[in-house]
């Protein structure tokens, strides 16, 4: 690396956290301990959340567990991945969701609507071995919306 990596990759992290001050206060908010093992195998930490990616969204989001049961989290759509993280102590961890990856990568994403419920989506990791579905839920049905166009623009600019 020379200086003018190490001088650009510094400069980048902070444009990105300036033009972005939730991600800011929610990177600095997330616990350092918080792991999460995405579907792939591979491990997911607090400092990925800023390695090479770009916060193109985020806000309040409900999951759907196997029961029916919905969990508040906090939802971050980034340039290649959706987290999904709660609160806990004050602090933000990755979300857990009946032993299933709260960090989906949008690769092979598939995003739809839940028929019978306007404010819902399923997202359907496709082209693995066993796919999974999680259904979350916005606030409204334009919230809805907007998740679904911005998720589906992310993925069309990987």
């Amino acid at each position: 690396c020379s200086c003018e990596d190490i001088l650009y990759s510094i400069y980048m992290f902070f444009s990105i956290l300036k033009c972005n001050p939730n991600f800011s206060l929610i990177s600095s908010r997330t616990d350092s301990k918080s792991i999460m093992r995405m579907k792939s195998g591979q491990m997911f930490a607090k400092e990925d959340l800023i390695r090479g990616r770009k916060l193109l969204h985020d806000g309040a989001l409900q999951l759907k567990n196997a029961a029916g049961r919905l969990k508040d989290v906090h939802a971050m759509l980034l340039s290649d991945v959706l987290v999904f993280l709660q609160e806990k102590d004050q602090k933000y961890v990755f979300a857990s969701l009946d032993q299933r990856s709260t960090v989906i990568s949008l690769q092979n994403l598939i995003v739809r609507e839940v028929a019978n419920e306007e404010r819902g989506l399923f997202l359907i990791t496709a082209g693995t071995e066993r796919p999974e579905m999680v259904e979350v839920l916005a606030s409204s049905k334009e919230e809805r919306n907007t998740w679904r166009a911005i998720i589906q623009d992310a993925m069309h600019c990987m």
